[in-house]
């Protein structure tokens, strides 16, 4: 379930608020697992991880790494994650419609890296009149048992 919280230009969202969204940032990104590399796209990103579709089921707890480029910048986005929770094909959500795919959750990332995060929800908050936040919060909801993945 999705809660609108209205915005104004003139407001900053709190930090809490931050660490609660998730906004569309669609872009092909290279997924690193083991030795091999493949790509995928993210779908979302906010403070805590990134959604990637992806077909074939990721592992539970695995660790991989995330590479994408990113808007207006020479740099590429790197970060390592964890496989948060894995979302099947067909599976609904009670937050919004996904893809086949995975939650990954930064587990470690440059401090300029989190910087462009956080500046991109920003500007995404200023942009938009009203942010979607979902109830879930995520990765927090996976650890207390209120799996995104469950209906």
């Amino acid at each position: 379930m999705a809660q609108l919280i209205p915005r104004t230009k003139h407001t900053t969202p709190s930090d809490r608020v931050l660490r609660q969204l998730r906004v569309p940032f669609v872009r092909r990104a290279t997924l690193h697992r083991g030795e091999a590399d493949e790509e995928v796209f993210v779908i979302d990103i906010g403070l805590a991880g990134v959604f990637v579709e992806r077909a074939r089921a990721l592992n539970r707890d695995e660790h991989v790494s995330i590479r994408f480029a990113w808007p207006g910048s020479e740099r590429p986005f790197e970060a390592r994650c964890r496989v948060a929770w894995w979302h099947p094909e067909g599976s609904p959500l009670s937050s919004k419609s996904l893809p086949p795919g995975g939650g990954l959750e930064f587990v470690e990332m440059s401090e300029a890296s989190q910087d462009r995060v956080r500046k991109l929800l920003l500007e995404y908050c200023q942009r938009e009149p009203v942010v979607r936040r979902f109830l879930r919060n995520w990765p927090e909801s996976e650890r207390q048992g209120d799996d995104p993945t469950a209906g």
